[in-house]
């Protein structure tokens, strides 16, 4: 298949996914390339305005909390923590509803995925009882996946998605801990999972958080991995999973996962080397053989991208 050929079936399948008519292209292609850059460029401006406002609305927060904490009490810790991440997500459905301000919702969104956790804790801390924290954070998770879960299936919105990811996997890492498993056995059943869900996450509307997931869960798979076999007879499985992942990566198209993979076979031939090779005769060699095998995976990881991923 050409890279035209390829080219028509990833116009074909955007625009099923997003609904684009043929009309909407047409009009597209007709209009003039300056406009269309006039508007790109209205939009990032839009887009950059709009975050370092976020940034400074939350940085301003976050300080005053900060200079008058001690003097505060226990209801006043709880109103300015939580009680003000509700109001920030309130304020957030509030923009949705207006084109003018909408925008300002994602980084509204993000503040008060901060703010609202950081204050059920605060809730906790100050009114419980004690116990065990980790039923803490359970509770904590479980309130903040089924608002964001809930809201993004209402909303659609990408920055909702990836904090119900997010408050979801603190979720069973820790529902895991407190059934005690193995945390190496958690580390992998997480990593997995998360690769599980950035893919179908680039198979949607929001594919732009897909790298993060990609990035994040095979790090935790790798670094499970790594983990249980160091040291043991098992240790070259971790090199067995660091080329899945690099096969994975070209089945998925993910640079994010090559890059996982390649660096983390590189590292592990690194280790390897220093370990069994080390103030010996064999250890320069071995540096020589560490190079000319950084060499070779990296033509392997360029080769692989302009073949299978990048098309």
């Amino acid at each position: 298949m050409s890279q035209k050929e390829q080219a028509l079936q990833d116009i074909v399948s955007l625009a099923r996914l997003h609904h684009i008519s043929v009309a909407e292209i047409t009009q597209a292609l007709d209009t003039p390339q300056a406009e269309q850059v006039k508007r790109q460029s209205s939009g990032v401006l839009s887009k950059l305005f709009g975050y370092i406002g976020g940034i400074f609305v939350f940085a301003g927060i976050c300080v005053f909390i900060s200079m008058y904490w001690d003097d505060f009490g226990s209801a006043a810790r709880v109103v300015v923590t939580l009680g003000t991440g509700i109001v920030t997500f309130l304020m957030a459905l509030v923009c949705l509803q207006d084109k003018r301000y909408e925008r300002a919702a994602t980084p509204l969104f993000l503040a008060a995925a901060a703010l609202e956790p950081t204050g059920i804790m605060v809730m906790l801390q100050e009114y419980s009882s004690g116990g065990d924290v980790r039923y803490g954070v359970l509770f904590m998770a479980v309130y903040m996946l089924i608002q964001q879960g809930a809201t993004f299936l209402a909303k659609g919105r990408t920055v909702l998605a990836f904090s119900a990811i997010l408050f979801g996997m603190i979720f069973f890492a820790y529902l895991f801990d407190v059934w005690e498993l193995d945390e190496d056995l958690i580390g992998s059943v997480i990593g997995v999972s998360l690769i599980c869900v950035a893919y179908a996450v680039q198979r949607s509307h929001h594919l732009a958080i897909a790298p993060f997931w990609y990035f994040f869960g095979s790090v935790i798979l790798l670094w499970a991995v790594f983990d249980a076999v160091k040291n043991t007879a098992l240790e070259l499985v971790y090199l067995g999973v660091s080329a899945s992942i690099i096969f994975l990566s070209t089945y998925v198209r993910s640079r994010t996962l090559l890059l996982v993979g390649t660096l983390a076979m590189l590292l592990y031939i690194g280790y390897f080397t220093a370990k069994h090779f080390a103030n010996t005769l064999g250890w320069p060699i071995a540096l020589v053989m560490i190079g000319v095998a950084m060499m070779v995976m990296s033509a392997l990881a360029v080769r692989l991208n302009n073949k299978y991923i990048k098309q």
